[in-house]
C-alpha cells in the first residue's frame, strides 16, 4: 500500500494537467508522513505549512498565487522554484479560505506542485 501511494504521487507529479492534490483520510494514518517521503524522494525543497499549529499563516494566502509565493519565500527564507519545490499545506481544513484558493494555483501557477492534507 505504501508503494502504491508513492507511485500515485509520482504519477500526479508528472501529469501535464496536474491540479493541486488534496490527500484526505482519518487522523494519524500517515498522510503527512507520506507527503514528506514523496518530497524527499522527488523534490529539492519542501515548504510545509501546518494550519492547525500556525493558523496565522493563512494570511499569506490572501493575494494572487504569485504574490503568495513571494510571501512564502520571505516567510521561509529561500526561493520557491516550480518543479523542484513542493508546497505542502497540512491540516488545511483549519484554513477554509486557503482550501478555496487552491483553484487559483491551478489557474495561475500550474507549474507549482501543491499538496494539501486534511
Amino acid at each position: 500500500m505504501h508503494r502504491t501511494a508513492l507511485e500515485y504521487l509520482e504519477s500526479w507529479k508528472s501529469r501535464a494537467t496536474r491540479k493541486p492534490l488534496v490527500v484526505r483520510g482519518a487522523r494519524q494514518v500517515g498522510k503527512s508522513c507520506l507527503v514528506r517521503l514523496f518530497a524527499e524522494a522527488s523534490f529539492t525543497r519542501l515548504v510545509e505549512i501546518n494550519f492547525e499549529r500556525n493558523p496565522e499563516q493563512a494570511s499569506l494566502f490572501v493575494a494572487s498565487p504569485r504574490e503568495t509565493m513571494r510571501n512564502l519565500e520571505l516567510q521561509f527564507g529561500g526561493s520557491i522554484e516550480p518543479g523542484s519545490t513542493l508546497l505542502f499545506l497540512d491540516e488545511i481544513q483549519a484554513a477554509d479560505s486557503v482550501l478555496a484558493r487552491l483553484r487559483y494555483f491551478h489557474e495561475e501557477l500550474p507549474e507549482l506542485h501543491v499538496v494539501a492534507a486534511c
